[in-house]
C-alpha cells in the first residue's frame, strides 16, 4: 500500500509486529524491497522516501533533527509508532538522531552499514568539497564516483545500471541538501549508548565507508547490541545478498524478542 503524509512518500505491507525502514544517501524505499519482501509474512513493514528523495523530492531534506521529526509524525498518525528503525548508511544517521529525540517511542534500532558518531574533520571537508561542486557542475560527472564505492568489485558490473538509475534520479538540490545534513549532524554515540533496547549494528566485510573497529567500538559502547558481519558483500547488502541481509535482519529480531522488553 502506498500513503502520502505531509508530502511524504511511504509503503506499509505486511502484518504483525512493526519495523520501519529508512534509506541512504542517493537512495529511496525501493532499496529495501527485496528484503521487505522476505519479512512481510511476520511483520508490518514501512519504508520511507525521505524528503528530498524518491516520491517525497518535492520537499526538503533541512536537518536531521527536523526529519527525525517528521518520520516521528508520519508513525504517529498512522499508528505505527513503537517499532523497531532500521537505517542504512544516511537512514542509521537519522536512526541516531531519532533515538536522541524519541527513545521512548521505538522497541530497538538497527544500523546498517551505518554509525550513530558525527563525520571526521576530513570527511566534512569531502563534503564541503562536493556541495561545492554540484552547487558548480550539477551532479552528472558525481554520480558515477558515487556508486563506485556501494557494492563489490565482482558485482559492479551486474548491478552498475540499477545503482546509477537509482542515484541519479535524486535531484542536485537533494544532493546538496543531504550532503549539509550530514556534514553537520551531530555526534549521537552517548545517546545510543543509553538506549535501553535492542541494537543491530550490520555491516558488510568490504564495506570502505566504516571500518570495523569503528562498528565494534560503538557495539561495545552500548546495553543490548548485537553485530553480525555479511560476508562477500560492500555498503549495500540488501541489493548484493539480500537473503543474507534478511536472515540477519530476522535472527536480530528474534535476538529483540528473547530479551521480552
Amino acid at each position: 500500500m502506498e500513503l502520502t503524509y505531509n508530502g511524504i512518500h511511504y509503503t506499509k505491507v505486511g502484518q504483525g509486529p512493526h519495523l520501519c525502514f529508512l534509506h541512504g544517501f542517493c537512495e529511496d524505499q525501493s532499496i529495501w524491497e527485496p528484503v521487505i519482501a522476505l519479512l512481510q509474512e511476520n511483520h508490518t513493514c514501512i519504508a520511507i522516501d525521505l524528503p528530498g528523495f524518491g516520491k517525497s523530492k518535492h520537499t526538503r531534506f533541512k536537518s536531521l533533527p527536523e526529519v527525525a521529526v517528521q518520520v516521528n509524525q508520519l508513525l504517529t498518525h498512522g499508528n505505527n509508532s513503537n517499532c523497531i528503525v532500521f537505517g542504512h548508511s544516511m537512514g542509521g544517521y537519522l536512526v541516531a538522531e531519532y533515538i536522541h529525540q524519541f527513545a521512548e517511542q521505538i522497541n530497538g534500532a538497527a544500523f546498517i552499514h551505518s554509525t550513530c558518531r558525527a563525520d571526521s574533520d576530513e570527511k566534512k571537508e569531502k563534503r564541503a568539497k562536493t556541495i561545492d561542486f554540484i552547487a558548480k557542475n550539477g551532479s552528472s560527472l558525481f554520480f558515477p564516483i558515487f556508486i563506485e564505492e556501494l557494492v563489490t568489485e565482482q558485482n559492479f558490473e551486474a548491478l552498475k545500471t540499477k545503482l546509477f538509475a537509482l542515484a541519479s534520479a535524486t535531484p542536485d538540490q537533494s544532493i546538496i541538501d543531504g550532503h549539509a545534513a550530514m556534514m553537520n549532524r551531530e555526534d549521537r554515540l552517548s545517546s545510543v549508548s543509553q538506549f535501553n533496547k535492542p541494537i543491530l549494528f550490520l555491516k558488510g566485510e568490504k564495506d570502505k565507508h566504516y571500518g570495523p573497529f569503528d562498528t565494534s567500538f560503538e557495539a561495545a559502547q552500548c546495553q543490548l547490541a548485537q553485530i553480525n558481519e555479511i560476508k562477500n558483500v560492500a555498503h549495500l547488502s540488501m541489493f548484493e545478498d539480500s537473503a543474507a541481509c534478511a536472515a540477519a535482519i530476522k535472527g536480530f529480531l528474534a535476538f529483540a524478542k528473547n530479551l521480552k522488553l
